[in-house]
């Protein structure tokens, strides 16, 4: 890459400090794409890098990749992609090559590079760099914010694939951030049954009402378990564990019925115990979900593509790049109740009414 004209970043600086940067215009090389980004959702990793508590994306970086954007350049070995293209991304490059990547397990690619790590600059910019393995080419009149949902959304479909076919079945979802609530938008697309999303908070449940839940626990009124068992009507089929709260395993294996299946879909800061015991003894079957593959992408395109629901209201917050630290500074603050936070660099977060003030 060659300097150039001067675009702009919100660059993390040290922990906790976000410093709005003139930096150079990126050039592809042979085999990458430059995006000029549209719109880019904060994730909770780059909440934890930002707080300094990432493993390994650390300051000084760039975070951000859940986004979406416009083609700008290709390089000359890049087929299959053309300026003016509309795009989101994975997070990751896989190899193409190890043992994971061949068995068609992206996701598990032993020597995937990330964005925001070794240099690789992430979406809180105007451009960002892709390999054309992570990028994924988006129905034209798509709007770019909706774009920005797709990555966080194929997490939340990964999972539930894992999970197995809906055919009814309940589900429980324990965390309703994003992840949380993206694995409910995917059961719905698969046919599961009765919905229940637990969180904190007031708030929460209404955004989680908003993207389908049938009912919603307020984890702080009392035993989750217990009444989340009485809001499905039984002990759930499913139970996805979306937040890594402490104690967050053992309130799954008492809500779900024996024979039943816990998906884990969220990391924990520390080390948890599990209570292996109840698990064998009522045969339930414990699996973890990491991350998302090129097709899980085809599949949630396809959901945009085709109507069949709308992304928007995942999104509570919306910020202008310019105020990245603003935005990070909320998504930081105890009990806040934030769903999905915006950053809008070349869209307008003025056209979108946010459910809840800054």
């Amino acid at each position: 890459m060659t300097a150039g004209p001067i675009t702009t970043a919100a660059v993390l600086t040290t922990a906790r400090l976000i410093d709005h940067q003139a930096v150079p215009t990126l050039e592809p090389g042979p085999g990458e794409i430059l995006v000029d980004v549209a719109a880019s959702g904060i994730c909770g990793s780059d909440l934890a890098a930002y707080r300094g508590t990432h493993p390994y994306k650390t300051a000084p970086t760039v975070l951000g990749h859940e986004f979406s954007g416009v083609v700008r350049a290709v390089g000359a070995e890049v087929t299959g992609f053309a300026p003016g293209d509309l795009v989101c991304s994975a997070a990751f490059s896989h190899c193409d090559d190890c043992p994971e990547c061949l068995r068609g397990h992206a996701n598990l690619c032993s020597r995937k590079r990330n964005l925001s790590h070794l240099g690789w600059t992430g979406s809180f910019a105007d451009q960002v760099l892709l390999r054309p393995n992570m990028a994924h080419r988006l129905p034209a009149g798509l709007h770019p914010v909706a774009g920005a949902l797709v990555e966080p959304l194929t997490i939340g479909y990964h999972a539930m694939r894992l999970a197995g076919p809906g055919a009814g079945r309940s589900i429980l979802v324990l965390g309703s951030g994003t992840i949380g609530l993206s694995s409910l938008v995917a059961s719905r697309q698969l046919g599961y049954g009765q919905a229940v999303c637990v969180d904190l908070g007031p708030e929460k449940g209404n955004l989680a009402l908003a993207v389908g839940a049938d009912a919603y626990v307020d984890a702080r009124a009392g035993d989750v378990a217990a009444r989340s068992i009485r809001a499905l009507g039984g002990p759930a089929d499913v139970v996805v564990i979306a937040a890594g709260y402490p104690g967050v395993t053992d309130q799954a294996s008492r809500a779900v019925r024996a024979g039943g299946d816990i998906i884990v879909v969220s990391y924990f800061e520390d080390s948890p115990s599990v209570d292996l015991n109840a698990l064998v003894g009522r045969e339930i079957t414990l699996r973890c979900s990491a991350l998302s593959n090129p097709d899980d992408f085809d599949e949630v395109i396809s959901w945009l593509e085709g109507g069949r629901f709308d992304p928007l209201p995942l999104i509570t917050h919306h910020f202008p790049l310019a105020e990245a630290g603003a935005a990070l500074l909320l998504m930081d603050r105890a009990g806040a109740p934030t769903g999905k936070i915006m950053l809008h660099v070349s869209t307008d977060p003025g056209e979108f009414d946010s459910q809840w003030a800054r």
